[in-house]
């Protein structure tokens, strides 16, 4: 009985602490591991327990039913120690109470636990199927908050996440960036665990920024951190992640706002711009990082332009289309992502420029930055202020003198500070933008004291050194400085001769270049549409022509012509520009002795490229229909031939009247890059073989081919060589095109299903572009309601319409991505009227080259009309038609919103790892690893490389197991091919 009293005293005062955090923590819940007792209290406490136990076993009694929190307390604290398989829960309790936790004691438990949720709100357990699964002991182990086995999980997933970038201040974005990181575990506790939002928030901020205050016990979170440092990796994680925290912190407290710059013109303001702050290298690497823009590039809202971020960021300038009034947080991201919480919305409100009455004149004349108040004004200074504008947005300003008394009696009441006379110390350098007192390294800075010749200088209080130069008559002494901020002055003279100057390292401009990918091409990659060029320019440069030159040794010059939107840029085998260029080669014979490639960039720079022939190893010998293989070993292979009509791989005879494949029976990598697609005597028109004359069997989803059907690994090698192959003819390159799209419709539909094949079908090339996309969704809209478009008989018309209705759309919506959340009855109007014009212009060209317009149009499309043609040209672009099928909804997510034509393989290997999920869990290693997604994707992007691979069928025969997976790589396929406008018109594939 006295064990009775002792454990109802010790119950009573648990009691109170549970009752006093419940009444502090509102609707949160209470957890029993915040009891507030140290290893020796709970050692008391576990004996007092244990002999109320040898009393009654089974927990029938009722003094458990008043006096259960020590024995949930007790129970709560095996839980906290909990590790999974190994450490099993029951049998550790039964060892520390020194009893047999059977059935019937494991039941009054829980109950027991149900009281104290009951009576004091502790935590009960949630939904998970392991929950579910184990629902005796989630209730310790839920109450114990974050498990042993939990901690290092979670100290290594932090430190990821804070690697990738992501705010300690985002906590939906970090918590989202954690579950696709624990998606991927073979053991689910650490997933499940994270579906306690409120208290994985508090968990996750806790542990990143220890002394911050949140609603968690304070012990609890120490006792925490103590045993995180126990384990060595944890303590490593933990330790880096909070490092990576306070530095990325403190470093973005030092950003300072972008400002309002007006051009003059005749010293009147004449248009707008935004010009970045000047930051050191260091910080603007910070910003970079923390902003986390897909391809780094930042534009306003009524912006002409995007602009490099590391040029921003170093002083650059973005010029806006109108005066004003001034845009409110006119600085956007340059993808199509919203601006996410925590640190990443920090940034770019600390990047915003400020509104401003007052502009002070810059030495050129030309320009005038935002002063505010507090600003430091020189003698002889001129300010600019704006009195107000007139309902057609023209400015009436004023010119103050910052040498007249009563306009610097003026300044000074609006709180400016004017300096009492200009410093005797002169300093010329290569300013960064909008800072007299800024330089840019890589530059001398040139100190002179007006008046005195051969003065003394001190730096940061040492005698400065450098070499003297006369200019005009005045002798400058040139400093080289190290990057950072400094003092200069006179050794002999007053605080006002005193000079504080700051250095910093210029941006890094990216050089104008061309370059082909891949770096070794020859004619055959040119040929076949595997030939990409790279353009890449120091300034953000819109509307380029470029021009496109090839030139065979017989001198033939074959020209294609274009405009790229904007650089940089990649234009790929698919696009019209390529696209032509392959069309006139057919049937030059130019692999025989190779090309030259001529690319100009109009006003920018040209490069000139040879082509090499490919050299092959092995050679077909047409004569007796076998190959040789060159070199030392020279060696007769048999023909593997393929027809169009059964394009599988593996006839040794074939029809040799029709297109067909020719390879070598060789392994793999050389076999599958050596092939020749030879066009039959007969095929002389390209309407002989058409699609329907393909034919496969029936398709399996095994790895091999059996009697039933075709199986992933011939379709795959069959598909890889009828692209690899050299086409020497015009139609046996339309020929070959055709298969491929065949045997990748039905790869797509073994690995994605036939859902998903139907799906791509929707996909149009024109979803690579907003603008067009935009078109065709809006063309919909005008043929289903209002009777249908005019009728355009003349494809020349078609094109030209089209054209010119795209130009128009730009020019009323340089920012459509802000326009689709702003759109209104002004817009809509704008764009109903940007369509009329548009034919009219078309009216105007049929009537000058002497034909009658046989149409007539007037536009009148409603609000709603092209709010939704906005809404589908986005979903369009994203390929939101997948979403259902990309699970589970984190790797939606993460896979939606990157910019993809700026990724390398490598990134999107990275981005498909980051949110992987195996279908089936098994113990151990991933079923799917980095090595397995890699082929995966290269199946689809870049097949030469997949079979060049040792062991790749293994690796995209796992695959098949792993439906959703294949869903996920090919959609980040689609988006990669549809960024870079590799899609053929009217085809997914």
């Amino acid at each position: 009985m006295q064990s009775a009293n002792v454990l109802a005293d010790r119950h009573q005062a648990l009691a109170e602490q549970f009752t006093s955090l419940g009444r502090a923590r509102g609707e949160l819940p209470v957890f029993a591991i915040e009891h507030g007792l140290d290893e020796l209290a709970l050692e008391e406490l576990r004996k007092i327990v244990s002999r109320q136990i040898e009393e009654d076993p089974q927990l029938s009694g009722a003094v458990w039913s008043w006096s259960y929190l020590p024995l949930v307390v007790i129970a709560t604290e095996v839980g906290y120690r909990y590790r999974g398989t190994g450490t099993d829960f029951w049998p550790v309790l039964s060892q520390d109470l020194g009893t047999e936790a059977g059935p019937a004691f494991r039941s009054a438990l829980s109950r027991l636990f149900g009281l104290g949720h009951d009576r004091f709100r502790l935590a009960q357990p949630g939904d998970s199927p392991w929950e579910r699964h184990f629902p005796h002991i989630s209730w310790p182990i839920g109450n114990s908050v974050v498990p042993l086995e939990i901690q290092p999980q979670l100290a290594d997933a932090l430190r990821r996440a804070v690697r990738a970038g992501v705010s300690a201040d985002d906590t939906e974005r970090l918590l989202e960036y954690l579950r696709a990181l624990a998606a991927g575990h073979a053991s689910r506790r650490f997933e499940n665990w994270l579906l306690q939002r409120d208290l994985a928030f508090e968990i996750m901020r806790r542990l990143l920024a220890p002394e911050s205050a949140g609603w968690l016990s304070e012990n609890f979170l120490m006792r925490i951190d103590r045993d995180i440092r126990k384990d060595w990796g944890a303590l490593r994680a933990i330790t880096e992640a909070r490092k990576t925290v306070a530095r990325r912190t403190a470093r973005l407290a030092q950003i300072v706002p972008s400002r309002y710059v007006l051009v003059l013109t005749d010293g009147a303001p004449s248009h707008l711009v935004i010009r970045g702050p000047a930051l050191p290298a260091q910080l603007r690497d910070e910003v970079i990082a923390a902003l986390r823009i897909h391809g780094d590039r930042i534009r306003a809202t009524d912006g002409m332009q995007a602009l490099p971020l590391g040029s921003f960021l170093a002083g650059g300038e973005i010029a806006l289309k109108s005066l004003f009034p001034f845009p409110l947080k006119p600085l956007r991201r340059d993808d199509a992502l919203d601006v996410e919480e925590g640190t990443v919305n920090a940034a770019m409100e600390r990047l915003q420029p400020l509104e401003s009455e007052f502009f002070a004149v810059e030495s050129n004349g030309l320009t005038a930055h935002a002063v505010f108040r507090d600003d430091k004004i020189q003698p002889e200074s001129k300010i600019i202020q704006l009195i107000r504008a007139d309902g057609d947005g023209n400015l009436e300003t004023r010119t103050l003198e910052a040498s007249i008394p009563s306009d610097i009696e003026f300044l000074r009441r609006r709180g400016f500070v004017i300096a009492d006379r200009v410093p005797s110390l002169q300093l010329l350098g290569l300013p960064a933008p909008g800072y007299y007192n800024r330089f840019l390294g890589d530059f001398p800075v040139l100190v002179a004291q007006r008046g005195v010749a051969g003065a003394e200088l001190l730096l940061d209080g040492s005698v400065a050194s450098g070499e003297v130069l006369s200019i005009r008559g005045i002798e400058w002494k040139a400093l080289r400085p190290d990057v950072g901020r400094h003092l200069i002055e006179p050794a002999e003279g007053r605080d006002l001769d005193r000079l504080d100057f700051e250095v910093i390292e210029p941006p890094d401009v990216e050089s104008a270049m061309v370059k082909l990918l891949p770096a070794n091409a020859n004619v055959s990659d040119l040929e076949s549409g595997r030939l990409e060029i790279k353009i890449t320019a120091p300034l953000a440069l819109e509307a380029v022509a470029i021009r496109v030159r090839v030139i065979s040794p017989n001198e033939t010059v074959l020209v294609s012509e274009g405009v790229i939107e904007r650089l940089p840029a990649r234009i790929t085998g698919r696009s019209p520009i390529l696209h032509e260029i392959q069309t006139q080669l057919a049937g030059l014979q130019a692999n025989e002795s190779g090309l030259r490639l001529h690319v100009e960039v109009q006003g920018l720079l040209e490069k000139v490229f040879s082509l090499p022939p490919v050299r092959r190893e092995i050679r077909y010998d047409g004569d007796t229909g076998n190959w040789i293989r060159t070199g030392e070993d020279e060696k007769v292979l048999a023909s593997i031939r393929a027809p169009v009509a059964a394009p599988l791989l593996g006839a040794r005879n074939s029809d040799s009247k029709a297109t067909r494949l020719v390879l070598p029976d060789a392994p793999d990598h050389e076999a599958l890059t050596a092939g020749l697609i030879l066009s039959g005597p007969d095929s002389t028109r390209l309407g002989l073989v058409d699609r329907s004359r393909v034919s496969l069997p029936a398709l399996l989803r095994e790895p091999t081919s059996s009697e039933n059907g075709v199986g992933l690994i011939e379709l795959a090698r069959a598909n890889v060589a009828w692209q690899l192959a050299e086409a020497r003819d015009l139609l046996g390159n339309w020929q070959r095109w055709s298969v491929v799209e065949e045997l990748e419709a039905a790869l797509i539909e073994q690995l994605c299903g036939a859902r998903w094949r139907r799906l791509e079908t929707e996909i149009d090339s024109s979803f690579a572009d907003f603008y067009a996309a935009l078109l065709r969704f809006i063309s919909e809209i005008w043929d289903s309601t209002k009777g249908g478009r005019p009728q355009l008989d003349d494809a020349r018309d078609r094109e030209f319409l089209s054209s010119r209705i795209l130009q128009k759309m730009k020019e009323i919506l340089p920012d459509p991505q802000t326009a689709v959340t702003n759109i209104g009855d002004d817009l809509a109007g704008a764009l109903d009227l940007a369509m009329e014009d548009a034919y009219d212009d078309l009216r105007a060209a049929v009537e000058a080259r002497g034909d009658t317009p046989e149409f007539s149009c007037a536009v009148g499309f409603l609000t709603d009309d092209w709010r939704s043609a906005f809404r589908k040209a986005g979903d369009a672009q994203r390929l939101l038609i997948f979403q259902p099928y990309i699970l589970p909804d984190a790797r939606w997510s993460a896979l939606v919103r990157p910019f993809y034509s700026e990724l390398t393989e490598d990134d999107l290997v990275d981005l498909l790892d980051s949110v992987h999920v195996d279908a089936f869990r098994r113990p151990g290693l991933r079923w799917l690893g980095r090595s397995e997604l890699r082929a995966m994707l290269q199946l689809w992007l870049s097949p030469k490389a997949m079979v060049e691979t040792e062991g790749w069928r293994e690796l995209l025969a796992k695959g098949l197991s792993d439906i959703r997976t294949s869903r996920a790589v090919r959609y980040v396929a689609l988006r990669r091919k549809l960024a870079l406008g590799d899609l053929p018109d009217g085809s997914a594939n």
